[in-house]
C-alpha cells in the first residue's frame, strides 16, 4: 500500500537506546506523496516511550523485578552523572545532558559483535571509553573494518571497530577532550587526569591563573595573590588553592567561571592595602603646599603621586578627599566613599587623610576620565550591541566591557568609559537608561 524510503528503518528493539526505549522506526510515502513516520511497538514498550522507565514500573502494578534487571534499567543515568562531582560548571553538564538525553543513534560493532550506541558525530575515543574506561585509558590505535584510522575518525553506522592497546601507554591526551562528543568519554578522561596527573594539573592551573592576573594590567604582589585565590577557592568549595589548579588543569573548571570572583578579590584587597599600609610621619607631614595631578590639587602635599581610588572612581564634580598610602602616593576618594567613612573611625589612620579638590579645569592625559557603569537589563540577542551603538552615537570611548549571567534570564553588565564630569557622566546614564530592556543604569567601580 505504501512505499518505504530506503535507508529510513532503525530497529530499536534488537539493539535498544541507552535509555530502554524500544521500537521500530520506519519512513513511508503516503498517498498524496507526503511522507509519514511509523512506529511498531507493544503495549509495554509504549509505556516506557511515553512515560519513561519509572512510570512504567508503577504502570506494571506490582510486577516484582530483580536487583540485576532495576540496574541494568539505571545503566544510562549512572553513565550521564558518572563524573558530576569533578565538573563544577552547570552549564557544561546540561550540555553534555542534553547530548545524552537527546541525540540520533549510531550502531558500532566490536569485533566479537557486541553492539555499541553512540550518538551521531561520536568518534573512536567516544567508542573506547564506552566500552570501559581502562580500554581508552590505554588506546593507541584503532582500526574499522580491519584498516588502521585516525582515533578522532566519526563513526558511521554498522562499523566493525578494534581498540588497540598497549600497556606501555602514556594515558589520554588533554586533546582527547576537544575531541570526543559523549559526557561518558569526557569525564573519564578528566577522572585519569584528577587521579594520575596531580602535580601536571596544579601546573598548568597555576599557567591559566597567572594568564588571568596579568589580563588586569597591574603587578599583584604574591601574597596579596595568595590571599586572593584562597579566598575564591573556599567561596567554590575548594579545601585548598592546589584543589583549585588541579580542578582548572584537568578541565573540571573553566577559568572563564571564576574570572569575576578573582577580579572583584583583587580589586577589594588592594584597596585594602593601599589604606593599610604603614606610612612613617616624615611622609605625612610634608611641609610643602601643593602637588598636581590629573586635574586635582592636594593641600599639604607637592610632588606626591596622585591616583583616583577604584573604589569610588572620583570625578570632577564629585567632592573628593586624599589618602596618604605608603608605596602608592596619594588616593583620591569620593567623601562619601564606604572607605572613607569607615577610615576615618580609626584613630591612627584620621590623619593621613589630606584637604584635596578639582582644579578649575580639570585634565588628565587623555582628556577623559574613567568612570564605571552598571547596567542590569534582560538579555536578549542584540542587547550588547545596542549598547555600544548608543554609546557610539553620544561619541563616548568604550574602554571595557565585561558581563554576569544572573537569575531569571537577566544580565549585569559592566562597562568603562571615557567621560568628562559628573554632568557628562550623568548624560549618559540617562542615554542607556532609554535602550530597550534596561531595567536599571547606575554608577559601579572599576
Amino acid at each position: 500500500m505504501f512505499k518505504s524510503i530506503p535507508g529510513r528503518f532503525k530497529d530499536y528493539i534488537s539493539t535498544p537506546k541507552p535509555n530502554m526505549y524500544r521500537s521500530l522506526h520506519t519512513t513511508v510515502i503516503g498517498r498524496d506523496g507526503i511522507p509519514f513516520e511509523v512506529q511498531i511497538r507493544t503495549k509495554e514498550m509504549h509505556q516506557i516511550a511515553e512515560y519513561g522507565i519509572a512510570a512504567h514500573w508503577k504502570y506494571k502494578s506490582g510486577a516484582t523485578e530483580s536487583k540485576e534487571d532495576i540496574d541494568k534499567k539505571l545503566e544510562w543515568i549512572s553513565k550521564i552523572v558518572e563524573g558530576d562531582e569533578d565538573v563544577k560548571d552547570p552549564d557544561e553538564f546540561l550540555r553534555s545532558l542534553k547530548i545524552d538525553l537527546f541525540h540520533d543513534d549510531i550502531f558500532v560493532f566490536t569485533p566479537k559483535g557486541d553492539v555499541i550506541s553512540l550518538p551521531v558525530g561520536a568518534n573512536i575515543i567516544d567508542f573506547a571509553y564506552a566500552i570501559h574506561s581502562a580500554v581508552g585509558n590505554k588506546m593507541v590505535g584503532a582500526k574499522i573494518n580491519g584498516a588502521i584510522a585516525p582515533i578522532d575518525t566519526e563513526l558511521e553506522n554498522g562499523q566493525i571497530v578494534e581498540i588497540l592497546t598497549s600497556s606501555s601507554s602514556k594515558g589520554p591526551s588533554r586533546d582527547w577532550l576537544k575531541m570526543v562528543k559523549t559526557a561518558e568519554a569526557r569525564n573519564k578522561i578528566r577522572q585519569w587526569y584528577k587521579k594520575e596527573k596531580r602535580p601536571e594539573n596544579i601546573a598548568m592551573g597555576k599557567v591559566e591563573i597567572d594568564r588571568e592576573f596579568r589580563r588586569y594590567g597591574k603587578d599583584c604582589p604574591e601574597s596579596i595573590k595568595n590571599e586572593i585565590l584562597a579566598n575564591v577557592s573556599s567561596r567554590i568549595g575548594m579545601q585548598t588553592v592546589d584543589d583549585l589548579y588541579a580542578m582548572i588543569g584537568y578541565g573540571g573548571l573553566i577559568i572563564q567561571k571564576i574570572s569575576i570572583k578573582l577580579h572583584d578579590e583583587y580589586e577589594r584587597l588592594m584597596q585594602n592595602q593601599e589604606i593599610n599600609l604603614p606610612v612613617t610621619a616624615e611622609e605625612v607631614n610634608v611641609k610643602p603646599r601643593k602637588s598636581k595631578n590629573g586635574g586635582v590639587i592636594v593641600d599639604g602635599n607637592e610632588g606626591c603621586a596622585v591616583k583616583f581610588a577604584k573604589c569610588c572612581n572620583p570625578l570632577p564634580g564629585d567632592k573628593i578627599i586624599g589618602f596618604v598610602t605608603k608605596g602608592f602616593g596619594i588616593s583620591v576618594h569620593k567623601r562619601d566613599c564606604p572607605n572613607v567613612a569607615t577610615n576615618l573611625k580609626k584613630p591612627e589612620l584620621t590623619d593621613r587623610f589630606v584637604t584635596a579638590h578639582w582644579e578649575d579645569n580639570p585634565v588628565t592625559e587623555t582628556g577623559m576620565f574613567e568612570a564605571c557603569i552598571q547596567i542590569l537589563a534582560e538579555n536578549r540577542m542584540t542587547l550588547i550591541a545596542d549598547i555600544t551603538m548608543a554609546l557610539a552615537d553620544m561619541r563616548i570611548a568604550l574602554h571595557q566591557i565585561s558581563t554576569q549571567a544572573k537569575g531569571n534570564d537577566d544580565i549585569l553588565i559592566n562597562i568603562v568609559v571615557g567621560c568628562k564630569d559628573v554632568s557628562h557622566f550623568e548624560s549618559i546614564l540617562s542615554r542607556l537608561k532609554s535602550v530597550k530592556s534596561v531595567y536599571s543604569v547606575t554608577r559601579g567601580h572599576i
